[in-house]
């Protein structure tokens, strides 16, 4: 019995001193993610994505290189390399469904990890002349379609579509440029500051021509089923549409185009009739024609 007992203790003795057995070691836990504060934006903005770590993820021994592989559409458009910049730019040049795909590298151990980030759709640039109208012979308005976002809009002018000059800074959607030369061509176009970006400076230009509007300054019926009219000549014009209607308000159709002066007469109009009758002045450019704005109307009594 007491030799089993001193048995038993020096088993005992011997286990106190011998190593634990090591536990196994835990895997390197690393989560992170692709962080990019939009889902929407328009061609011509910079974009920035950076790599974030989440909450949840265990940072690791030893530091990381990143490398973002950037898609358009599910197609592979840019593939980067590794480098030590957590942050990634692009210049929208042409709409799509874009999507970041990115890989941290842990330079320590090699491991290398993969995540993606959201999508981002892009769409095109929504500054876009909506209206050119000539107010008088030496002025236009200009109107152009809201930017969601836009804080800033930039108006530029040429006349030959290469020169282009700002000539207004605002945060209107609207701009009355003055100080124009009469019957002359004026190309406009718009772009936009959105969230510190400007937007895109290849945006569609339209174009206008000032013209002073006109005004009737006869209309009689010198005779039985005859009118006769005549109006001011408007600068900057190089023709005129005469319209005509059957009340003040009703569908007014064209009756005359006029290209050599500034008289119209009817014959065989219908004895008894009333007429209403207005006149605008355009301008014709090679194969594109400008128009001014209609004068009040004027009317008369057919005999």
């Amino acid at each position: 019995m007491k030799r089993t007992l001193a048995a038993m203790l020096a088993a005992l003795m011997l286990l106190t001193f011998l190593p634990l057995a090591s536990q196994p070691a835990r895997a390197e836990e690393v989560t992170f993610d692709v962080h990019c504060s939009v889902d929407h934006a328009y061609v011509g903005e910079v974009i920035i994505w950076n790599i974030v770590q989440t909450e949840d993820g265990q940072g690791g021994s030893g530091s990381f290189e990143y490398a973002f592989d950037l898609y358009r559409d599910g197609s592979l458009l840019l593939q980067g390399s590794f480098s030590s910049s957590e942050l990634m730019q692009y210049n929208f040049t042409s709409p799509g469904k874009y999507m970041v795909k990115a890989q941290a590298r842990n330079t320590a151990t090699g491991a290398i990890y993969e995540f993606s980030g959201t999508d981002i759709n892009v769409t095109a640039s929504l500054s876009r002349i909506t209206k050119v109208e000539p107010l008088s012979a030496t002025s236009l308005r200009i109107t152009w379609n809201t930017v969601p976002g836009a804080n800033k809009y930039y108006l530029f002018r040429s006349t030959n579509m290469k020169n282009w000059i700002l000539v207004k800074e605002t945060t209107a959607t609207s701009f009355t440029d003055t100080s124009l030369k009469p019957g002359t061509r004026y190309f406009y176009k718009a772009n936009y500051r959105r969230r510190g970006v400007v937007g895109c400076t290849r945006s569609p230009a339209a174009a206008g021509v000032p013209m002073a509007k006109t005004r009737i300054t006869s209309i009689t019926s010198p005779s039985a089923r005859r009118i006769r009219m005549t109006w001011a000549k408007a600068a900057g014009a190089s023709g005129y549409q005469v319209a005509m209607a059957t009340s003040p308000t009703g569908n007014y159709k064209t009756a005359r185009i006029v290209t050599g002066g500034t008289t119209a007469i009817f014959s065989g109009v219908r004895s008894g009739s009333a007429l209403f009758f207005k006149v605008r002045p355009y301008r014709r450019i090679y194969t594109t024609t400008y128009w001014g704005q209609y004068n009040a109307y004027r009317s008369v009594r057919v005999k």
